[in-house]
């Protein structure tokens, strides 16, 4: 009986056939995807082994940016991807990343040398970001996610020359009067809102709270008892230890309890969510869902809210704000929206509760019309 040597692993095909149809690689117990045509899926595996399986960037060193953007993206990329499976950065600004980064490659081309990209390239990209948005914030993103990609890439040795991102700024933020909702307008809301829209409207105006606020409450955050929330601003990682008036204590119990979070969608899904999906052509997509600004939206529709444009829930926020600003106590003010403003002089005022429970009081006077 003949004895045949027995394949080894580096013998085989180093990609598996995925059921959607997609050449991928799992590696240190995460899989990754490089598409349904089996030549073009080893090359972009090959182009990336050294990095997944090292965790280091050093193969893709090229001298003189002699390196074309897709490759570049699709390294800083699979690298953030990583960084948003181990909850360093949220799922949703990975696609922002995503989404920021095929507009650059759209614009410069992404078969493109880095060493070929000009700063006047750069300087157009800003231009067409500034015809394409009315948002300076969402112009700033987009900017402030390339920068870093190329400083990443630098800092990590993956290039050793990047274009002249200096030279691009970012677009100077002009702070314009907002709407804030009236009494009255309030009113007409909570009277036409469901049961978690009511509660979630009175969180708006009692502590601030904005749609992630409402979105990841859980209800261990609450003592409905002693009618306190603590919970911290996932911006900022500030905490927030409020008081809850009884308004919002009665909306919060006529919520039936279902799993950890008080608002979810059906079958106990967040409202506010990064979706993953992949198309028929075999493409990655992240949509981004926000059931609050979606329901709330509806909900100033069926109340006959005729306010301005980019009017919405977060409004509630800004009218709580403005509401207690009128107290004149900055830093309760400050605790109460979990700002990381005013930093210095928070480091030597340790407690405000009395006073933020006193401007928390104040709002509810102003939205319930009460006389004392």
């Amino acid at each position: 009986m003949s004895k045949t040597k027995r394949k080894t692993r580096s013998d085989k095909f180093p990609l598996t056939l995925h059921s959607t149809g997609q050449y991928c690689k799992k590696v240190k117990g995460k899989i990754y995807y490089f598409g349904k045509d089996k030549k073009q899926a080893l090359e972009r595996y090959l182009e990336q082994a050294a990095f997944l399986h090292n965790g280091k960037a050093k193969m893709f060193k090229t001298t003189n940016g002699n390196m074309t953007l897709k490759n570049l993206c699709n390294i800083y990329l699979q690298h953030q991807q990583a960084k948003a499976a181990s909850a360093e950065i949220t799922i949703r600004h990975h696609a922002d990343q995503i989404s920021c980064l095929k507009k650059f490659m759209s614009f410069i081309g992404q078969h493109r040398k880095i060493n070929e990209i000009s700063t006047l390239d750069l300087q157009n990209y800003k231009r067409k970001l500034k015809r394409a948005y009315n948002s300076a914030h969402r112009i700033n993103l987009n900017i402030s996610i390339m920068k870093t990609m190329f400083h990443w890439a630098r800092k990590n040795d993956v290039l050793d020359y990047i274009p002249n991102i200096d030279a691009v700024s970012s677009v100077k933020i002009i702070h314009k009067q907002r709407h804030v909702f009236t009494s009255e307008e309030i009113h007409r809301l909570i009277n036409f809102a469901d049961v978690q829209m009511k509660a979630m409207i009175w969180l708006g105006l009692n502590c601030g709270f904005g749609c992630t606020d409402c979105a990841e409450l859980k209800w261990n955050d609450l003592d409905l008892v002693n009618g306190r929330v603590k919970l911290a601003r996932g911006k900022t990682g500030v905490s927030r230890d409020l008081p809850l008036w009884p308004e919002t204590i009665q909306s919060l119990e006529n919520i039936p309890k279902s799993g950890k979070l008080v608002f979810h969608a059906s079958k106990d899904k967040p409202l506010i969510r990064t979706a993953y999906q992949i198309d028929k052509n075999g493409s990655s997509k992240y949509s981004n869902i926000n059931l609050v600004t979606s329901r709330f939206s509806k909900l100033m529709k069926k109340a006959s809210i005729g306010a301005p444009k980019g009017t919405g829930f977060y409004t509630l926020r800004r009218t709580a704000a403005t509401i207690a600003a009128r107290s004149g106590d900055p830093f309760a003010v400050q605790r109460l929206l979990g700002h990381a403003n005013l930093k210095m002089a928070t480091r030597y005022v340790q407690d405000v509760s009395t006073q933020t429970d006193r401007v928390i009081e104040n709002s509810r006077k102003y939205v319930c019309r009460i006389n004392k």
